[in-house]
């Protein structure tokens, strides 16, 4: 009989750990703790969405329904207009504009 670091005893056919609290996610699923601000108005509406999105995947977490209605927005979304790389970028249009006028 083995003993883990806080002493329990632990026969060799014990698993590690707790047990899972969540079925798995699918192999090319990744799960990230992130932090979003909304007003509570677009919280409506992407509880909304979520919602609609679990009714779609029955036995889908919260989690999983929040993805969705994520992947769904950015899969929908507009892609953004170029603008400059980095900052060095964004001095030099500066100063060029500043240089034109001056002329």
């Amino acid at each position: 009989m083995n003993r883990d670091r806080l002493g329990r005893r632990r026969s060799p056919d014990q698993g590690r750990g707790l047990r899972p609290l969540h079925p798995a996610l699918p192999g090319d699923w990744t799960s990230r703790a992130i932090r979003v601000a909304m007003s509570d108005s677009d919280w409506a509406r992407f509880d909304a969405s979520a919602r609609a999105w679990a009714a779609v995947e029955p036995g889908s977490t919260q989690a999983r329904s929040y993805g969705l209605a994520l992947a769904h927005l950015l899969q929908h979304a507009e892609p953004a207009a170029p603008g400059p790389l980095d900052w060095m970028d964004w001095e030099r249009q500066k100063m060029l504009k500043l240089l034109r006028h001056a002329v």
